[in-house]
């Protein structure tokens, strides 16, 4: 027997009552968030942790079995650490993590910065837009999603993305000792981009950049060694200075709508060479390129120094403040 259809103000009445109960649940996990103030160690967090506006939390082996926040100005330092979940960090806000595995995603909504140094990323990278600057600085790190930035400096040193990176209209972003499983697409940042002794296994593909350096050279990277591109390495539309040495390129090396004539040696490139890639010839021996010091752009150093400074003020103010009591 067929059952009797529900009323429709009855259907109603039970999705406003549902989504009352989602909405609830919601508030309820907010507000039952811990708060990190001060320091912790060995302790387990089994819901979310809530680094508070402008506060400081320091973290030394302390597991996590919810999402991790950082409020607005925060900052949070993690040593040895475990987060289950995603972690989500705000504008303005520090999150330097040292030998830590975050389980799920790593958001950055306008922070200060992200340095992630011999970390573990289950999930992706997400660096979303930011009004000051920002930056993702990734050494010995290994991300088993994606990589997406659309602001600030971006540098990938020794660092193995499973699967793509994608930047867009950021300062810079350079790819130093690292390994890319898919594709590498990096457009309009506006002081260029560099890939030093790397390797991208899909298709590399470079969009009105300020400058493009693929292997040694100098200028944007102080780059001795060689690129492996499994697939095609495609550079057009820069508005600086291009040139492509000491590559292995398994696919074709092309590219249109330079404003400089693009230079080059040493490649093997086992597809074509085409555009204004056809006959590449070095630059000569004087070539004087513009670098990003030039510009006053903060460089990778710069960054790492900058860096350093926030995370030992961190530090300090969480040993100040005293036990975390989670």
């Amino acid at each position: 027997m067929r059952k009797p259809h529900r009323p429709l103000a009855v259907l109603a009445a039970m999705a406003l009552a549902a989504t009352g109960t989602i909405a609830a649940a919601a508030t309820a996990s907010a507000e039952s968030a811990t708060r990190c103030i001060g320091t912790a160690g060995e302790v387990t967090v089994t819901g979310d942790l809530v680094v508070p506006s402008d506060r400081t939390c320091v973290l030394d082996g302390t597991t996590v079995y919810g999402e991790v926040r950082v409020q607005s100005g925060a900052s949070l330092v993690a040593t040895g650490a475990t987060f289950s979940e995603r972690v989500v960090v705000n504008s303005g806000a520090f999150f330097d993590a040292t030998d830590t595995a975050v389980g799920g995603n790593l958001v950055s909504n306008g922070a200060y910065g992200v340095f992630l140094d011999g970390a573990q990323l289950d999930g992706h990278y997400l660096g979303r837009a930011a009004d000051d600057a920002t930056f993702l600085y990734s050494t010995g790190t290994s991300v088993e999603g994606r990589v997406e930035a659309v602001a600030g400096d971006v540098y990938l040193d020794g660092t193995e993305v499973a699967l793509f990176v994608s930047t867009e209209g950021t300062t810079y972003t350079d790819v130093v000792d690292s390994t890319i499983g898919r594709e590498l697409t990096v457009a309009h940042n506006e002081h260029g981009a560099s890939v030093c002794g790397s390797e991208v296994d899909g298709n590399a593909t470079y969009i009105g950049n300020g400058g493009v350096q693929a292997g040694p050279g100098v200028w944007l990277t102080d780059c001795e060694e060689i690129n492996y591109f499994g697939a095609d390495l495609t550079i057009s539309d820069s508005t600086g200075e291009v040139d492509v040495s000491g590559s292995i390129i398994r696919g074709d090396l092309t590219g249109t709508d330079n404003e400089a004539a693009p230079t080059g040696s040493d490649n093997r490139i086992r597809g074509e060479a085409g555009g204004q890639f056809e006959n590449l010839r070095a630059a000569p021996a004087d070539f004087s390129r513009e670098t990003r010091e030039d510009d006053d752009v903060r460089t990778p150093e710069q960054v790492r120094t900058e860096r350093e400074e926030r995370r030992e003020q961190a530090v300090a103010h969480g040993a100040d403040l005293g036990p975390a009591g989670l």
